[in-house]
């Protein structure tokens, strides 16, 4: 089998030869390590978008680029709407971003949120992804999955809002708040049926809920819904929904159970629970799991040995993926994947 063959078989619940090792494309293409990542036989996960959000309305959009000395820079993007503007401000590096300044300041923010999301509309951009189709279709070391957006509460949690105005929020404006949601419901819903009629099998919407503040009615509320909505479009289309879920999913895993969603990746079962609970619980939904970061710095020898630990304990091994989802130490790429590809194959054939 080749390495995209080996994660497609367990998307499509078949026995792979091996488990199969998956990780972001992101992660290994450009980087010094690539050839030698490939060599080995991994599995590089592809991300693409099928659709395009075009703003319209009486909106623009100003970005103001500051080069830093560490060689970081800053964004800062101003959007002008009738309502005001909103303002947020971005630090990035090579491979990550540091949130200085979200959008959302106060109460007045809202109308102008509620005026973007009232004035979007999605449109197809098959045309522009007939070259990743025709590579996915080889089955070779690329698999190419896309994906819908995050979920308005994820969205508004991580990018527009940030932990503490959500909070407050939630308990001082929660009916604005709640109304907000609905409005980025409404448009994020105008991408499943785009997404359902693209040329790629596997679907991921949104993930990273976090449950120490949203609470169990919250994902139910802000995520379950989101699954079941998207489900409709994604699974009469032949495709698999799942999610990214790489945190603490302790006080949820009953409910992530229950949603609507064939898979679950990035999942960490150093910060949940373990591999053998969460194939328990999960039931005939595959693991994708994220090689565990805390578990990143231990020597190679030590990675072949979690990395079998990780496989023996599954209910069903033909279930699950090993990957990295999450940045990793750059000077840790090499011996990590290797560590975990001679744990694979130490721990033997499935079938």
């Amino acid at each position: 089998m080749t390495p995209a063959e080996r994660a497609l078989a367990v998307y499509h619940r078949q026995t792979p030869d091996y488990v199969p090792f998956t990780i972001y494309e992101t992660k290994v293409v450009g980087r010094p390590y690539e050839k030698e990542l490939m060599d080995l036989g991994i599995c590089c996960i592809r991300r693409l978008e099928s659709f395009r959000i075009v703003q319209e309305g009486d909106v623009k959009v100003e970005k103001t680029r500051t080069d830093l000395p560490n060689g970081h820079y800053l964004l800062r993007i101003v959007t002008h709407t009738p309502f005001g503007d909103l303002t947020k401000t971005e630090e990035y590096d090579d491979i990550t971003v540091w949130t200085h300044e979200y959008p959302f300041k106060d109460e007045s923010d809202y109308d102008k949120l509620c005026y973007l999301y009232d004035n979007q509309k999605v449109v197809p951009r098959y045309g522009e992804l007939r070259a990743d189709a025709d590579e996915n279709a080889k089955n070779g070391s690329v698999l190419v999955r896309t994906h819908l957006p995050h979920e308005p509460a994820s969205d508004l949690l991580g990018y527009i809002m940030g932990p503490e105005n959500w909070c407050y929020e939630w308990m001082d404006n929660r009916e604005k708040l709640v109304e907000l949601t609905d409005r980025m419901r409404r448009a994020y819903s105008l991408t499943y049926p785009i997404t359902a009629g693209d040329p790629f099998e596997i679907v991921n919407q949104g993930g990273n809920p976090t449950p120490e503040i949203i609470g169990r009615e919250g994902y139910r509320i802000f995520y379950m819904r989101e699954y079941e909505d998207a489900y409709r479009f994604i699974h009469p289309a032949g495709k698999l929904l799942g999610t990214h879920l790489d945190a603490c999913n302790a006080p949820i895993m009953d409910l992530i159970a229950e949603a609507k969603l064939d898979y679950i990746e990035a999942y960490d079962p150093v910060m949940s629970p373990g591999v053998y609970e969460a194939t328990r619980i999960f039931g005939d939904k595959l693991l994708s799991l994220h090689f565990p970061s805390a578990w990143q710095t231990h020597d190679e020898k030590q990675i072949v040995k979690d990395a079998i630990g990780l496989i023996e304990a599954a209910k069903d091994p033909a279930r699950l993926i090993i990957g990295i989802t999450e940045d990793a130490p750059m000077d840790r790429y090499l011996p990590i994947v290797r560590g975990i590809m001679t744990g694979i194959r130490e721990f033997g054939p499935l079938k």
